[in-house]
């Protein structure tokens, strides 16, 4: 089992019956966290005829797994708009308020939870706050950033880090910083930047996630948090280019798209 700290400390709790009610598992290996999430309601529910099998099958009565790809806009458009939205989270609240089939915990996973929406967030709240019985509720996010602070304050939070993840974090440190003088250039600059930068393996993937963050801490500070610092985008700037930047995230997961032609379009619009 990976994250052994994560799981002796969460076993810890069930067995003492002091597990709390909500979750935030954030980390860049979303399939291992999603992975780890399913077993530890394997554990809570071991007492559960046939609980494991169904769980793996997707068919366990009292789990719902929310997905952006399961939301109306997407079912309507027949593609992933990667939003999760209000009617979503009210259908959890509803399946929640149900009782368990089985007498256990009531489950829900929301898979890429920093797509819901702002209204799907601000209406999650008073769920988190105020559980009905045995509810357990995770949130799983690559972009835990991109939350709002009250969700933060009514989940209990675990960073999952990969191996080496003191390495990793210098490297995202340094891109971050690389990021942030580029974005001062000039044109010429900027296209003599994304010609010469290596995109092997994860580096484009990176430059992406740390233009995200760059990025909505300047929104953040757009829309009165001064913490985050300032800027010279305008407010629909920055919302253009994170829209941007989210697209071309979602296509080059998905696509085997020009990484090199990629950024030279994202950086004409910085």
């Amino acid at each position: 089992m990976s994250y052994q700290k994560q799981w002796g400390f969460l076993k810890r709790n069930f067995e003492g019956g002091n597990l709390a009610h909500a979750f935030l598992f954030s980390g860049q290996d979303i399939a291992s966290i999603k992975n780890f999430t399913r077993e530890f309601i394997k554990e809570i529910n071991l007492a559960m005829p046939q609980a494991d099998r169904m769980i793996d099958l997707g068919i366990f009565p009292d789990l719902l797994v929310v997905k952006s790809s399961d939301s109306p806009s997407s079912i309507k458009n027949e593609k992933d708009m990667m939003e999760i939205s209000i009617e979503q989270v009210r259908d959890a609240q509803g399946f929640l308020s149900l009782k368990s089939y089985y007498g256990g915990f009531k489950s829900v996973i929301i898979e890429n939870a920093e797509r819901m929406t702002k209204e799907a967030q601000n209406c999650f709240l008073k769920t988190l706050e105020e559980p009905s019985g045995k509810t357990i509720i995770f949130l799983i996010t690559s972009k835990p950033d991109f939350l709002l602070p009250t969700i933060f304050s009514r989940c209990q939070q675990f960073k999952f880090f990969k191996r080496g993840s003191e390495d990793i974090l210098s490297e995202d440190k340094k891109f971050f910083e690389d990021i942030t003088r580029v974005i001062k250039m000039d044109l010429a600059e900027k296209f003599a930047y994304s010609k010469n930068i290596n995109l092997e393996g994860d580096n484009f993937s990176k430059i992406l996630r740390n233009l995200e963050k760059y990025f909505r801490q300047r929104l953040l500070a757009k829309i009165g948090l001064p913490k985050y610092g300032g800027g010279n985008h305008t407010l629909e700037k920055l919302k253009k280019i994170l829209k941007l930047i989210e697209s071309l995230s979602y296509q080059s997961s998905m696509y085997n798209i020009n990484q090199k032609m990629a950024l030279e379009i994202l950086l004409l619009e910085l």
